[in-house]
């Protein structure tokens, strides 16, 4: 990759504005394909002021080739739950669409682009002047599906990039097909006529009104109810109501009115086709659609919650990610609705994470569509190693490869989800689940938010990990243990490199200590983390009984003497403290985020008024931790020293260390005779220049000094943790008193460092 010499000015100026910003390049250089972090000063402007402005001030970035004329035209503006605002753009060169050029700007609340990502074209090597007419294009497609099967909806011309990354000019067409679940897409080179790429739209399983097809193929059917009114056909009331359900879960739990945010009624269709074995959202009529089954291996479709679930997640992404139902695009647009079709069945922890389990095979008990927990169960893949292609001369087909295995390769971005959702280990790499909630927002926001398209578009599964932690990074931050759990799943199925190690350690003490009244000093409680690594997350529970919490000062102190208050005397004339401080809660906490939590922390609790007594219960630590990659190394020196008598400047030995490393644990072992370590002074400098003092004139007349001093057990040497260890140690011995001589023979440190 070889940036262009305004490229290297424009994104040196981008990344100098803030530490954590970071700019991703496409494979050619041309493109800063993806950029994040702090990119822009605070802004009171409107969101899509301020996308142009940070597309205008780093247009550098973007090596447009000479003579190449783009616009680029606002295709969404939506501002989410959170309340950061998300901006799509098209783009058009010389006028002319291009397939998948879209351009998204992320925005906080504060007006701060926080993410950009690029995916135009900046060349366009191609004949603008059509050879091959509209008319002809229409013709090609029409053929493909037959004459009296199809209708034109629309056409028009495209810059489409083609698998091999060349550019075509293209007429995209649309058909609507008879009996068929939705439009079909051409994309016709408008040079030759040769067909590119094709696809169908329809999405099958395999003010609210619904129809009856009346076992027909006719959409949308006989109007039976709406809104609030009931029927008498159990299937027509139960997909009325299902569809309520799925739009009560979509606007409880992001705020969603509707499939297209628009508060559009939602329409089914029921019992269509005779003995009809699925289920589809339709684009084009903008609808659901279940088949009453054969009664042997479905039951009617309408009945399933999840399914209905699944096919209204359907209608989000067609407004939204704007999938191409094709090879991984269409897997992915699978898996999105697999995951919300289980989130929407279930209440609380997921116990069932099985897809249509309850109209399937109803002849026999347990089984299902398909298990996003086990997707083998089913037959479906699990990793990228098992991963279904369609032959290099194939095109997505319905009939001959299920439009490239959508309903397959599924399986692989269902298990990623399962798994950052419940855990597990999985090929090796153990993911630290982190519940539902967490990963619903998650997914949500990557799905609506970080692949929203201006375009039909070919999402993979890396660009879906990419949007699932940038979500992550708007919700939870990229420190955290969200984040590390959507990379380990991903990671698990063979998308994208593991995050380092993650544990969560969790710890509660019940020490029932009283707490005396009017005492400043009040009582502490310590809980010593034997674990090693650095604090991504903090909760503090406690649960003090006391009779007036005014009173109360609660401290939190951790290993390297650093103090938060927790509770200072509010509460007025109320009981007890039964508390959960968290860093969202307690700003203060997050101090301690980036030490090392081996060592003891304490909880110290005070009484400054008089009148009223308590006790301490109980308190515990739950703590997210960055497991670090460990490496020791030892180092000896053996100077036969002779300590002289009664001199204050002593001997010293030093010890060397190369290596570059944060200390995580320490062991300085020395070897000294000497008549009388009483008259002894051991004096420890680390390569900062800061003393430690080992040993102080202690022991009076005991001979000699042969021990090992310990970050673990001696205090005057946990500072040393987290601490860098390159450069020279230096042991000083000084005799301070007369008559008793002695030797250094050695000494020795033991490190343990990351």
């Amino acid at each position: 990759m070889q940036l262009t010499k305004k490229q290297e000015e424009a994104s040196g100026r981008l990344l100098t504005g803030d530490a954590d910003n970071r700019i991703f390049w496409s494979d050619n250089g041309k493109i800063a394909k993806f950029i994040m972090g702090r990119l822009s000063a605070p802004s009171g402007d409107g969101p899509e002021t301020i996308a142009r402005a940070f597309i205008s001030d780093n247009r550098e970035l973007f090596a447009l080739a000479a003579g190449v004329s783009e616009q680029l035209e606002v295709s969404s503006i939506e501002r989410d739950s959170h309340g950061h605002s998300h901006v799509c753009l098209a783009q058009f060169i010389r006028d002319v669409p291009v397939h998948e050029g879209s351009v998204q700007v992320h925005i906080s609340n504060d007006g701060v682009v926080t993410a950009y990502k690029d995916n135009r074209l900046a060349e366009a090597d191609v004949d603008f002047q059509p050879r091959f007419s509209e008319v002809n294009a229409v013709h090609v497609a029409m053929a493909d599906i037959g004459e009296e099967q199809g209708e034109k909806h629309k056409s028009g011309l495209c810059l489409y990039r083609h698998t091999d990354g060349k550019v075509h000019l293209a007429w995209q067409v649309e058909i609507v097909v008879q009996h068929e679940h939705g439009a079909r897409y051409y994309f016709i080179d408008a040079h030759d006529g040769s067909v590119l790429y094709r696809f169908s739209e329809s999405r099958a399983i395999m003010a609210q009104k619904t129809y009856t097809a009346k076992n027909q193929q006719t959409l949308p059917g006989t109007l039976v109810i709406q809104d609030e009114q009931t029927s008498t056909d159990e299937v027509v009331q139960a997909a009325h109501n299902n569809a309520r359900e799925v739009y009560k879960y979509y606007q409880k739990t992001f705020g969603r009115d509707s499939y297209d945010n628009q508060g559009s009624p939602l329409v089914s269709t029921v019992h269509f086709g005779q003995s009809y074995n699925n289920a589809y959202w339709n684009s084009y009529r903008k609808q659901m659609v279940y088949g009453d089954g054969d009664g042997r291996q479905w039951l009617p479709l309408a009945y399933a919650l999840d399914i209905v679930g699944h096919e209204f997640t359907h209608a989000i992404t067609s407004c939204t990610a704007r999938f191409v139902y094709a090879e991984e695009s269409g897997a992915l647009d699978e898996a999105f609705a697999d995951f919300f079709g289980v989130m929407i069945s279930s209440d609380g922890e997921i116990v069932d994470w099985q897809m249509g389990e309850g109209v399937y095979t109803p002849y026999r008990s347990g089984d299902a569509l398909r298990d996003l927990s086990d997707p083998s169960r089913y037959g479906l893949p699990d990793h990228m190693d098992s991963f279904m292609h369609i032959r290099p001369e194939e095109l997505p087909d319905g009939e001959k490869n299920d439009l490239g295995w959508v309903h397959y390769n599924c399986g692989i971005p269902c298990k990623a989800a399962y798994l950052t959702v419940a855990g597990g280990t999985y090929h090796g790499i153990t993911v630290e689940g982190i519940g539902r909630e967490k990963a619903e927002q998650i997914y949500f926001l990557g799905l609506t938010e970080y692949m929203r398209s201006s375009t039909l578009s070919r999402w993979t599964f890396e660009q879906a990990r990419f949007a699932a932690l940038n979500a992550c990074r708007q919700l939870y931050g990229d420190k955290g243990r969200e984040y590390a759990a959507i990379k380990n799943a991903w990671a698990a199925v063979g998308v994208g490199e593991p995050a380092a190690r993650f544990a969560v350690i969790d710890k509660e003490i019940s020490p029932s200590l009283a707490i005396p009244d009017n005492k400043p000093q009040g009582v502490s409680s310590s809980i010593v983390i034997d674990e090693q690594g650095i604090l991504r997350e903090l909760t503090v529970v406690v649960m003090i009984n006391h009779s007036y919490i005014n009173d109360l000062r609660v401290r939190l102190v951790s290993p390297g003497g650093e103090e938060v208050v927790l509770h200072d005397r509010t509460g007025g004339e109320e009981d007890d403290i039964i508390e959960e401080y968290r860093i969202d809660g307690t700003p203060d906490l997050v101090k301690f985020v980036g030490d090392m939590v081996q060592g003891e922390w304490q909880l110290i609790v005070a009484d400054h008024a008089r009148l009223d007594q308590g006790t301490l219960a109980s308190w515990g630590l739950t703590m997210a931790v960055e497991k670090l990659e460990q490496k020791s190394l030892a180092r000896e020196v053996g100077p036969e020293l002779p300590i002289p008598d009664n001199s204050p400047q002593g001997v010293a030995g030093t010890i060397s260390v190369e290596e570059n490393g944060t200390i995580l644990h320490a062991d300085v072992t020395v070897d000294i005779s000497h008549t009388w370590v009483g008259d002894l002074q051991l004096i420890l400098i680390d390569p900062s220049g800061r003393e430690m003092v080992l040993h102080d004139r202690s022991g009076s007349s005991r001979h000699d000094i042969k021990k090992t001093y310990s970050t673990r057990t001696d205090d005057v040497l946990r500072e040393l943790v987290g601490a860098a260890m390159h450069g020279d140690w230096t042991l000083v011995v000084s005799d301070l008193a007369a008559q008793d001589t002695g030797i250094l023979h050695g000494w020795k440190m033991e490190i343990l460092y990351s």
